[in-house]
């Protein structure tokens, strides 16, 4: 991991500094003695420690990891491998559930870290007979399982908000997953029956009475032909009664209906360009929702998804690259897609540190040794003008975000561009290049000054 961070990418004949090195890195993941399920419990292990007390958000979603570009290397028989979103190519799923500490709004670790891939023979939904599956039995049940495997993770919470995209509206979800310290919060996909009334969620949600607005800043967006403004979002919220689905009607064991709040947050035509769709939220919670400040929290708390896909970004092309791995094994690359998730992170960490709006000690990404390495470091990046010096409290995270963005190619002036996962990246490479000269130099003086 600490090679990945210094080299930048998880290809092992870059990560290597000579063959024996890749040849050694090549045997570690494919030891059999090295399991995917230890290495994920690691990685949890670790984020319960600092989740103590907080209210924590978990935030889920799932992606692709496509190896489709060397396919001739990999085997259609490897049991940790099939086709991905097109069916064809081939690779594997990543579902992490990322750990945000609700109130400092800062990426913690992980909740779960959840592998799994199809097989090429998988039978189509309408061969299986899809719908009359049990839940435990489909691909969705992911969401359900990730979300238990947290809730037993993260022992040490105060309270775990489960925070999801629309594929997690799943009736089972809302009956198995919220004890009295886990809620849920999950984007509406199906506009579902309600129990005690005529009308559907969509359309009941719609006739609330608009409770309040605000202005949110929607960035442009090219690929979309989405052009950056100021949306004025109108917040509209009840608490509704969802009908338990028609298709599980034959399971006794799930209540008629689930009590949940539902909020829209929909984009007032005046803001909405010609030609455009205007924003549309519904949200479905377990946390109560009775006031316009509560409302607004919820719709904070789910904007915070914002962290999940800059993991998946931070991991692919944008940062790590795991999908250019050269490794001709499934379980190998899974394996290794958990160690690139915590670097990942760290870069993260330092993106989201680096305006210091957390307060978080530099101690939560390096060790005291690289903290003392790093003052050094601050004191050659600093300039001669007040516009040049490290503005934050020493040691602090936003004290070393700011020695490695520098490190990283950014000149250090608060009206340029904010340091974003590349520049963290760069900067990481360059700080643990020289990390290995200050720890030599370390050991030159030590045993030049004698005992």
């Amino acid at each position: 991991m600490e090679r990945i961070r210094e080299k930048g990418t998880v290809v092992l004949n870059r990560l290597a500094d000579n063959p024996a090195e890749s040849i050694a890195y090549s045997r570690f993941l494919n030891n059999e003695s090295v399991s995917i399920s230890e290495l994920r419990e690691e990685s949890v292990v670790r984020c319960n420690q600092v989740c103590e007390g907080r209210h924590v958000l978990c935030i889920q979603d799932t992606t692709e990891i496509n190896f489709q570009s060397h396919a001739g290397k990999l085997k259609d028989s490897d049991p940790d491998l099939g086709p991905v979103g097109n069916n064809s190519d081939i690779g594997f799923f990543l579902h992490p559930s990322v750990v945000v500490d609700s109130q400092r709004e800062f990426p913690l670790g992980f909740g779960d870290i959840y592998l799994w891939n199809r097989s090429f023979d998988k039978l189509d939904k309408q061969e299986r007979d899809y719908k009359s599956q049990s839940i435990e039995e489909k691909e969705s049940y992911r969401w359900i399982e990730s979300s238990q495997c947290s809730q037993r993770h993260l022992k040490a919470a105060d309270l775990v908000t489960i925070v999801a995209d629309r594929e997690s509206d799943i009736y089972e979800e809302f009956v198995m997953v919220p004890d009295e310290k886990t809620h849920l919060l999950i984007r509406s996909k199906h506009d579902r029956c309600l129990s005690d009334k005529k009308e559907k969620l969509f359309s009941h949600l719609s006739s609330q009475p608009v409770i309040g607005s605000y202005q949110f800043s929607l960035k442009g967006d090219r690929r979309r032909n989405r052009k950056g403004r100021e949306a004025l979002m109108e917040v509209r919220f009840t608490k509704v009664k969802i009908k338990r689905p028609q298709n599980l009607a034959h399971h006794s064991t799930l209540p008629e209906y689930v009590e949940l709040y539902g909020i829209e947050v929909r984009e007032h035509p005046s803001t909405i360009p010609a030609g455009e769709k205007g924003i549309l939220w519904r949200l479905l919670t377990t946390h109560q929702v009775e006031t316009l400040s509560e409302a607004c929290q919820i719709i904070r708390w789910y904007c915070l998804r914002w962290f999940i896909e800059q993991l998946f970004r931070t991991i692919k092309s944008d940062g790590l690259d795991i999908q250019a791995s050269q490794l001709e094994s499934g379980d190998a690359l899974k394996k290794l897609t958990i160690m690139a998730l915590q670097v990942a992170l760290q870069i993260m960490q330092l993106v989201q540190e680096r305006d210091g709006k957390s307060g978080v000690e530099a101690s939560v990404v390096f060790k005291e040794e690289e903290i003392e390495c790093l003052e050094k470091v601050n004191l050659q990046k600093e300039g001669r003008t007040p516009k040049q010096k490290n503005p934050y409290p020493k040691r602090s995270l936003a004290w070393a975000a700011w020695v490695i963005a520098r490190l990283g190619g950014w000149k250090g002036y608060s009206s340029q561009y904010h340091p974003g996962p590349i520049t963290m990246k760069r900067g990481l490479q360059a700080f643990e290049q020289i990390l290995i000269g200050w720890n030599l130099a370390q050991i030159l003086l030590e045993n030049h000054q004698g005992p």
